[in-house]
């Protein structure tokens, strides 16, 4: 999987290696490590029904559900916990803990995997944490500001223990954007609307379900194209501020301090 490339689980044009069956869950695998070490990987779940347990064996996976609703159950050193997951809601999974979904009810969630601090590379990358919370949702938190008019809330950090990312959704009203870049590793997932993505010169559609990374200094703009606002997941390492982003000459995009 290349950085700057769309991928959709619904285009079929996956290639059958990247899909294989967990239960009675269709799982497509949208972004792998490939060529890259202490990758963020990318999983979306379909779910009618119920699945096997899974370890979360050497990464923290963040979960986001974009459509239907699922029970789920984790199990780990911080205890057992369950939630009924609908839209809009996430959880984190800390290393070494299982998880298990039930009753899933035209389920499509993203299972993003974000290598852990046993990696010294990986424990760089990472930050201390606190206030571990396994179930959060869309809707609880403040609103920032990023570039331009664009929005975004913060669903997992550093401060309620996500120690190797930060989750946020990002709120993209209709409009054009710049190239810029960031400094981060980050993974993009189309929740509602759509749009296209700039990357070198070239457009690509993105719809709901639209998945794609953006490794650190990759020049890339999102654009909204539609009457509708664009809700794009972004899930980035180390862990910071989603208003983070440069234009090519080096400046620090408006709504960012060049700081945090």
């Amino acid at each position: 999987m290349k950085a700057g490339v769309v991928y959709n689980a619904s285009t079929e044009t996956l290639p059958k290696e990247y899909i294989h069956e967990r239960g009675n869950a269709s799982c497509f695998q949208l972004l792998t490590a490939g060529p890259y070490a202490e990758a963020i990987t990318v999983l979306e779940i379909h779910l009618t029904g119920n699945t096997p347990s899974v370890i979360s064996d050497a990464r923290d996976t963040l979960i986001f559900v974009r459509e239907g609703t699922a029970t789920l159950t984790i199990d780990g050193d911080k205890g057992r916990h369950e939630k009924f997951m609908d839209k809009g809601s996430a959880a984190l999974i800390t290393s070494g803990a299982t998880f298990t979904w039930s009753n899933g009810n035209a389920l499509k969630a993203v299972e993003i995997s974000i290598p852990d601090r046993t990696n010294p590379y990986a424990k760089r990358m990472s930050a201390d944490s606190e206030n571990y919370l396994p179930f959060v949702h869309q809707g609880e938190f403040d609103i920032g500001k990023a570039t331009g008019n664009r929005e975004f809330e913060v669903l997992y950090g550093t401060k309620n223990g996500s120690s190797g990312a930060t989750m946020f959704i990002g709120f993209i009203p209709p409009s054009g954007a710049p190239l810029h870049y960031h400094l981060y590793d980050e993974v993009c997932h189309i929740v509602s609307g759509g749009g296209e993505l700039e990357v070198e010169g070239e457009l690509q559609e993105l719809l709901p379900g639209s998945t794609f990374m953006v490794s650190p200094r990759l020049l890339h703009s999102v654009r909204n194209s539609r009457n509708e606002d664009l809700w794009i997941l972004g899930t980035f390492r180390p862990p910071g501020s989603p208003a983070a982003a440069f234009y090519p000459d080096g400046t620090p995009a408006p709504g960012y301090n060049g700081v945090d």
